[in-house]
C-alpha cells in the first residue's frame, strides 16, 4: 500500500489502499465501482476469480440441477419410461467425435490486422493440406496450440458441449477424413480433420434424452415451478454433459472478457491492480463500459471475498 502516514486510507480493499485525495472528487456510487474493480483486479491477479465468484458459477448449474429434476418429475407424471426415451433416442443418437486441428491464435477482441494475419496463415496451412501435407505433420509445425506438436494436433474425443458451438458444428458436418475449410472460434482459426466418430451409448446420453422428451410433452418450467434446489439434488437427477460444459465454458469466457476489457491480468502487484482499477473506472471504451456495469451483478460476492471499507459504503 503507498498511502503516507499523513494521509491514512480512506478505502481498503484487501491488500490496495485509496487516500481520501485519491478519491477527490468521487461521489459515493463511483467509489463502490472502484472498490468492485479492485476486488475483481485483485481476483485476477491472484488467480482467485474460481474462489471469489464461485457462487456465480454454483448457481447456474443449480438452476440447471433445478430444471433437470424438473424434466424428470414432468415425465414421471406423464408415464414415460425409459424404453420410450431409448426408442426416441434412436432417431437421433448423439454422437463422440476424434478430431485433430490445426490452431492459429486470434481471439475476437484482436485487432483486424492480428485476425486477418492468424486468418492467412490457417488459409495456407489449408492449401498445404489440400495438396496433400500429412496433417499430424503440418499441425505439428504449425499449430500455435500448447501442445500440438506432441500431439499432432489430435484432441481428446469430445461430445456436444465439450467444444465451442463453430468447432463442434464444423466437426459434426465432416465424415471420417475430411477436412474442413477455415474456421472461426472465439480462440482463433482451425482447420479440422475427422478421425472418427462414435454413437454415445443411451445410458451416458440419457439426461439430454430427458430433457428433450420433456421439452416435447409439457412445460418444464410449470413443474419445476416449486421444486428446491435442496429437493432437486436429493432427487439424484443428472445434467447433461453438454450444459455442465457450456455454462463452465460462458462463465469462464465472461471473467475473461471482463479481465480484458478492465485491463487486469494474472500476476499484477497490488500497486499495479490499484492503477488499473483507476484506469478502468475512468475508462470510456465500450467494452469497458460494458464489463463495470455487468461486474455491479457480482458485487456481493466480491465484496464477501475482500475486507473492504469503511462500512459506510454499502449496496
Amino acid at each position: 500500500m503507498t498511502v503516507c502516514a499523513q494521509d491514512p486510507p480512506a478505502l481498503e480493499i484487501g491488500d490496495v489502499a485509496f487516500s481520501e485525495s485519491e478519491l477527490l472528487g468521487l461521489n459515493d456510487v463511483r467509489r463502490l465501482q472502484l472498490a468492485e474493480l479492485t476486488a475483481f483486479g485483485l481476483a485476477t491477479a491472484r488467480e482467485e476469480l474460481a474462489v471469489a465468484l464461485g457462487p456465480m458459477l454454483q448457481s447456474a448449474r443449480d438452476a440447471a440441477l433445478v430444471k433437470q429434476a424438473a424434466a424428470e418429475r414432468l415425465l414421471s407424471d406423464q408415464g414415460i419410461d425409459d424404453e420410450q426415451l431409448r426408442a426416441h433416442y434412436l432417431t437421433n443418437p448423439g454422437v463422440e467425435l476424434t478430431v485433430r486441428h490445426v490452431l492459429f491464435f486470434s481471439e475476437r477482441w484482436r485487432p483486424d490486422a492480428h485476425r486477418s494475419e492468424a486468418h492467412d496463415k490457417a488459409g495456407a496451412a489449408l492449401r498445404r493440406l489440400r495438396s496433400g501435407d500429412p496433417f499430424p505433420d503440418v499441425a505439428a509445425e504449425l499449430s500455435e496450440e500448447p501442445g500440438a506438436e506432441g500431439r499432432q494436433g489430435l484432441l481428446q474425443p469430445g461430445r456436444e458441449g465439450s467444444w465451442v458451438p463453430e468447432f463442434w458444428n464444423a466437426a459434426l458436418g465432416l465424415q471420417v477424413g475430411d477436412i474442413s475449410p477455415v474456421v472461426e472460434t472465439q480462440y482463433g482459426f482451425h482447420v479440422l480433420r475427422l478421425e472418427g466418430r462414435e454413437i454415445v451409448p443411451f445410458g451416458e446420453a440419457r439426461p439430454r434424452v430427458v430433457l428433450e422428451v420433456a421439452s416435447l410433452v409439457g412445460s418444464i418450467e410449470d413443474a419445476g415451478r416449486s421444486l428446491t434446489r435442496e429437493q432437486a439434488r436429493a432427487s439424484g437427477a443428472v445434467v447433461p454433459e453438454a450444459v455442465s460444459a457450456a455454462i463452465t465454458r460462458a462463465w469462464e469466457d465472461r471473467l475473461f472478457r471482463w479481465s480484458t476489457a478492465l485491463g487486469f491480468t494474472p500476476g499484477l502487484t497490488a500497486s499495479q491492480v490499484k492503477d488499473a482499477a483507476r484506469a478502468a473506472l475512468g475508462s470510456t471504451a465500450q467494452l469497458a463500459t460494458i464489463a463495470r456495469r455487468e461486474l455491479q451483478e457480482v458485487g456481493p460476492q466480491l465484496w464477501a471475498a475482500y475486507a473492504i471499507s469503511p462500512d459506510s459504503l454499502h449496496r
